[in-house]
């Protein structure tokens, strides 16, 4: 994989602000402009998966808020366990017998082990919910992001990119992204649709990369 690409990619293409600016702006769209510009990002994978990586796409709104709402279905069915836990821990706080010492002791103790579980469950969703994702945009087929023995497949084949994915999912989505709040509004868009692009391309990059394994 290529890091640093994933970052600069962006600005090969003469009319990178033009093309950007209309999917950040589309985030403005109460509810469901991210899914927009999610789906616009995420063509960049597409795209290179085709072996047609560059130039940065055109907005299609229709096809791109389709494309990110799938997106957001695949994140939301892999993060359910990780809510179900988490309603499960403030549900056992609840309990009225929790009041005397041997309750919160017990309290602490489940609600340890439940947090634990949660952090392990909520890695291992993030790194399936982008395996699906990319299974997804591989087979342009939206069942294929629950065919678990093809996710894991393909997260295995170069497990280590799909990390470096992820870590740099962290830093443009939430270090970069953030940024734009010194330009006010517009630059939280612009700059979180940036973000948006390179997860996108390092998507990519690891999808092609572990089809060649």
């Amino acid at each position: 994989m290529n890091f640093g690409r994933a970052f600069s990619y962006i600005f090969q293409d003469q009319e990178w602000f033009k093309k950007i600016l209309l999917p950040a702006l589309c985030m403005l769209i109460p509810i469901v402009g991210w899914m927009v510009a999610l789906g616009w990002a995420l063509k960049v994978t597409q795209n290179l998966i085709n072996g047609t990586g560059e130039p940065l796409p055109d907005l299609n709104f229709g096809d791109d808020i389709l494309r990110g709402f799938f997106a957001f279905l695949i994140s939301f069915v892999y993060s359910l366990p990780v809510s179900l836990i988490s309603s499960l821990s403030g549900w056992i706080g609840n309990w009225s017998w929790f009041g005397s010492d041997t309750g919160w002791i017990v309290s602490g103790f489940v609600g340890g082990i439940l947090g634990i579980l949660s952090l392990l469950l909520g890695i291992i969703g993030s790194f399936l919910s982008l395996g699906g994702i990319a299974n997804f945009l591989l087979n342009n087929d939206f069942g294929a992001a629950f065919r678990l023995k093809e996710v894991i497949d393909l997260l295995k084949s170069n497990f280590g990119d799909w990390v470096i994915v992820v870590l740099g999912t962290l830093l443009a989505v939430g270090v970069i992204g953030p940024l734009g709040t010194a330009a006010c509004v517009v630059g939280v868009v612009l700059t979180l649709t940036y973000g948006l692009v390179v997860t996108a391309h390092l998507l990519g990059q690891a999808t092609v990369c572990s089809q060649k394994k």
